[in-house]
């Protein structure tokens, strides 16, 4: 039985340390709403990937890491509206705490950081 014991504790010990909480917990994307004042179908451009027919409300994953996000909002006879979602400290990544190599998947898969945002209202303004 006490060898049970030590080889599970052993087991946790080694699972703990080869793990990275936020790649784990809060993956390498994340969910973002997008909503607007125009009801018509919109074209968004999230990191140069096109979503075409947006109906608003609009939820989608964005990718985290060090780099901002830059969405292009495009609808007929309205300007285009370009928005840069800045990207802020993941809390959860913290539970690493002491352990390196999770410290380095985090950041190197980009779950060390978030959007600073997840509901973002596009404004709109016709075109003239």
């Amino acid at each position: 039985m006490k060898r049970l014991f030590t080889n599970l504790v052993v087991f946790t010990a080694v699972a703990c340390t080869l793990t990275s909480c936020a790649s784990i917990f809060c993956g390498t994307k994340a969910k973002v709403t997008f909503d607007s004042n125009v009801k018509e179908n919109v074209t968004l451009t999230i990191d140069g990937i096109k979503h075409h027919d947006v109906v608003f409300p609009y939820t989608t994953k964005v990718k985290r890491g060090f780099e901002d996000t830059i969405v292009k909002a495009e609808a007929k006879e309205y300007k285009t509206e370009t928005i840069v979602i800045d990207k802020t400290f993941n809390p959860v990544s913290v539970i690493n705490l002491c352990d390196v190599l999770g410290w380095g998947i985090d950041a190197a898969t980009g779950a060390i950081t978030k959007p600073s945002q997840s509901y973002i209202e596009i404004e709109f303004k016709e075109a003239k």
